[in-house]
């Protein structure tokens, strides 16, 4: 996975204070928390190619894009961290009596159950259980583990899929507030610093793509080895850089 930037969205860009935050406080914590395991199931139908998208009160995502201050001038850049203060230039909607809350977007997910077969069966009993729909066909598409300096951290497989026949997604739990079909590029644009780094990375993907059949087709040859974000923290300036790549830290606390 080698994207950098969508549209207005930097995908690796940090804050260095934010870093040296994060870094301090995994030092302080003394060993990362074990990751739980967890499924996120983008549904897809065409056509032109449409992802099921769902906006939740805000949660706790991972390395949230930075926006890049040429789009917002006299705005800070948001935080790509939970658990860190972040400023007002996103993220929020407006209630009838004109207070602010914080907004996620993303799909239908959640944390494997002792029950559940496999991780698999966990995104599709995830979409059975927000959406009311069944899944026809699901591959999975990457593998994303929440950063060392998360005190809460989960191994979580994305599947891209498909519904069953005659059923239509709804909103059917009290959490998601808000859902629609969208097209992939659309939607990264759009709601790119309201999601998680592992969400929005995967709609440019998918954005790359016409057709369900072309993403299933590139499913079948995706690597599925975990991805495992660390900050690269050097001279003053900060980013997050993915295994494979040059300057990827041998540890996490390497620069702290």
């Amino acid at each position: 996975m080698s994207i950098q930037r969508f549209g207005k969205w930097d995908f690796r860009a940090v804050e260095p204070a934010s870093a040296a935050r994060a870094l301090d406080r995994l030092k302080e914590q003394g060993a990362p928390a074990e990751p739980e395991r967890a499924a996120v199931v983008v549904l897809l139908r065409e056509a032109p190619l449409r992802v099921f998208l769902l906006r939740h009160p805000a949660k706790e995502p991972f390395a949230l894009p930075v926006l890049d201050r040429a789009d917002l001038p006299g705005i800070g850049v948001r935080e790509r961290w939970t658990h860190l203060d972040m400023d007002g230039s996103g993220g929020r909607v407006v209630n009838g009596r004109g207070a602010t809350r914080g907004v996620q977007y993303g799909f239908p997910g959640g944390r494997h159950k002792p029950d559940d077969p496999d991780v698999a069966m966990t995104g599709v009993r995830a979409v059975e259980e927000e959406t009311g729909a069944m899944v026809a066909l699901q591959r999975a598409w990457a593998r994303w583990v929440t950063p060392e300096y998360e005190p809460v951290r989960f191994d979580s497989w994305i599947y891209v899929a498909t519904l069953a026949e005659g059923f239509q997604p709804r909103i059917r739990v009290r959490e998601p507030e808000y859902a629609t079909w969208i097209g992939p590029e659309q939607a990264v644009c759009q709601y790119g610093g309201q999601m998680s780094m592992p969400e929005a990375t995967t709609l440019a993907e998918l954005s790359r793509y016409s057709t369900v059949g072309e993403v299933f087709a590139s499913a079948e040859q995706r690597d599925m080895s975990p991805i495992l974000p660390r900050v690269n923290l050097r001279e003053g300036t900060a980013s997050i850089v993915l295994p494979g790549e040059e300057g990827y830290p041998a540890h996490a606390l390497a620069s702290a």
